[in-house]
């Protein structure tokens, strides 16, 4: 069994897809929702705040595909999370292979 396809996190993506913007244009919204089995880590903290909390907080989210990129948006632990830049795709054999994204937290 392997950590990319059995994760120990669940996550919903709802990835970008556009959409008419009613001016002549288009616009990210939200596609229709993906559920998926992920591993989900704490990268770093933006710094501290008040009283030395942790202010912001980035994820990795990691799964053996990913569907999303900019402007898509997480759900996990009933939190919405947005996905920052772009998603990193490692190649390699069908064991190895994976999808990683940072996320952070919506405000």
């Amino acid at each position: 069994m392997s950590l990319l396809d059995h994760g120990p996190d669940q996550i919903t993506v709802y990835p970008a897809v556009l959409e008419d913007d009613g001016y002549g244009g288009t616009q990210p919204a939200a596609g229709e929702p993906i559920r998926l089995q992920a591993r989900v880590m704490p990268m770093h903290s933006d710094g501290a705040g008040e009283a030395g909390y942790l202010t912001q907080t980035t994820y990795r989210v990691t799964a053996r595909t990913l569907p999303a990129g900019p402007w898509s948006r997480v759900e996990w632990r009933g939190e919405t999370w947005t996905v920052v830049g772009d998603v990193e795709r490692y190649g390699g054999s069908r064991p190895i292979a994976f999808a990683a994204a940072t996320i952070r937290k919506r405000g």
